[in-house]
């Protein structure tokens, strides 16, 4: 259910609650709708548990969890160019001119309306989860833009009712990564694994990546003394999560060890939901906890006057 953690924090303004009621208003206000023909893209909510017509909000274990779909049309360049070079040539030979600048633009437009028509739609379905225990909003997602896409459509739908902003560490991951392998002293609860980028800095910084090898290592140690500065380590949480912790607080191929999620196989499919859901919120809510103590605990909250945020 989850591969990819980025977190964020949710509130209300003047010490309101965000409810299960609200939730469901705002995505049932924007449902998912396909790309119509000259559409290049096309966001909304749909059933989180895969079935037609089913609820867009599923609460399981006091958490709430939603899924956004995301559509895209693309039309290459190259096929733009073709297709307009092809009309301008036309014009050229039947009217005996050359098509002007804003003809031309004229050209691409039209160009570009109609090949979108023909295009491929590429889809993208986030999971997204509210922990309104710990009021915490985390995206299966690690791209910038497809949050930044989910979190428009919730602060457009519960517009003056809600805050979000990202989870920041008191300690940047970049340096608290340095110290634990310069240390070879990770954080208790967690373990090293054989995964790490290093990056160095100037106009043209080395990059040195490790995988499938030990990274607790003088070489490793002497490259970070050097200046190089890991943008990337893999982690295991108390033999159960393992996941690549990113220099931006993402967290990267979120991947359950084997027998924790065991016995869903022969489930039906809406008690399979419910299973997956209980147990990975159940494995991760923890571990996101011991991963803030490991960077120094939580900076703010949602409001502060440093850190971004968005308003409803």
């Amino acid at each position: 259910m989850f591969s990819n953690l980025t977190l964020y924090r949710f509130g209300a303004p003047a010490g309101a609650e965000i409810t299960f009621d609200q939730l469901l208003q705002m995505a049932e206000a924007e449902t998912f709708e396909p790309c119509a023909a000259t559409q290049s893209k096309s966001g909304g909510w749909v059933p989180p548990r895969g079935q037609e017509h089913g609820a867009l909000v599923e609460a399981v274990d006091g958490h709430w969890l939603l899924k956004y779909r995301i559509d895209k049309k693309t039309v290459p360049g190259s096929v733009v160019r073709e297709e307009v070079n092809k009309v301008a040539a036309e014009i050229e030979r039947s009217q005996g001119r050359k098509p002007g600048k804003k003809e031309m633009r004229d050209l691409r437009d039209d160009a570009t309306i109609k090949l979108l028509a023909q295009a491929f739609v590429r889809s993208t379905a986030i999971n997204v989860w509210f922990d309104p225990g710990r009021g915490r909003l985390i995206m299966d997602a690690s791209s910038a833009g497809k949050c930044d896409d989910v979190i428009t459509s919730i602060v457009r739908g519960l517009l003056g009712k809600i805050e979000i902003g990202m989870l920041n560490a008191n300690e940047s991951p970049t340096a608290c990564m340095s110290q634990w392998l310069v240390s070879d002293d990770p954080p208790e609860a967690f373990t090293v694994l054989q995964e790490c980028e290093l990056k160095g800095t100037g106009e043209q910084p080395a990059t040195i990546r490790y995988k499938q090898h030990s990274v607790m290592i003088e070489e490793v140690r002497k490259h970070i003394q050097e200046g190089k500065l890991p943008k990337s380590l893999a982690l295991n949480y108390e033999g159960r999560v393992s996941f690549v912790l990113d220099s931006s607080f993402v967290l990267k191929k979120v991947r359950f060890e084997d027998g924790v999620l065991d016995g869903q196989e022969n489930r039906e499919a809406d008690d399979a939901f419910d299973a997956n859901v209980a147990l990975s919120t159940g494995e991760l809510g923890p571990m996101i906890d011991a991963l803030l103590d490991a960077l120094g605990g939580e900076a703010q909250a949602v409001g502060g006057e440093t850190g971004n945020r968005a308003e409803g």
